[in-house]
C-alpha cells in the first residue's frame, strides 16, 4: 500500500518536472513509475505529432552524491524505431540530475 501511494506521489512530481523540461517540445500525458520494480512507463504528445509517444524504461536508478541526486535509465523502449535508437545512444545508462527543487521530495519518499 505504502509503495503505491509512493509510486503516485513520485509520479506526480516528475510529471510537473518533465513537463516543465518538455514545454518548448509538447506535453507529458501520463507517467507510471513504480518503485518495486524499478520501471517508468510514459506517454507524451510532441507538437506537431497526431499520436502520442509511448516510452517503456525498464530499469532506473536513484543515486545521491553529495546532496544532489541522479537518475540512470536503462531499457529505454519507445513507439518509435528511430527514438529507440537515439535513446540506446543519448540516454541508456547515463547519469541526469534532478533538479534540487524536486530533491526534497525525493528524500522525503525514498
Amino acid at each position: 500500500m505504502f509503495s503505491k501511494i509512493k509510486d503516485k506521489t513520485m509520479s506526480a512530481g516528475a510529471k510537473v518536472a518533465i513537463n516543465t523540461q518538455l514545454k518548448e517540445y509538447g506535453k507529458m500525458l501520463k507517467l507510471n513509475l513504480n518503485s518495486q520494480e524499478k520501471c517508468i512507463d510514459l506517454e507524451v504528445l510532441l507538437y506537431g505529432e497526431k499520436e502520442s509517444l509511448r516510452v517503456k524504461v525498464d530499469k532506473y536508478i536513484l543515486e545521491e552524491d553529495q546532496g544532489k541526486f541522479f537518475l540512470k535509465i536503462y531499457g529505454v523502449q519507445t513507439s518509435r524505431a528511430w527514438i529507440n535508437k537515439l535513446a540506446s545512444s543519448y540516454l541508456e545508462g547515463k547519469s541526469f540530475e534532478i533538479p534540487s527543487e524536486y530533491a526534497n521530495m525525493i528524500k522525503v519518499i525514498v
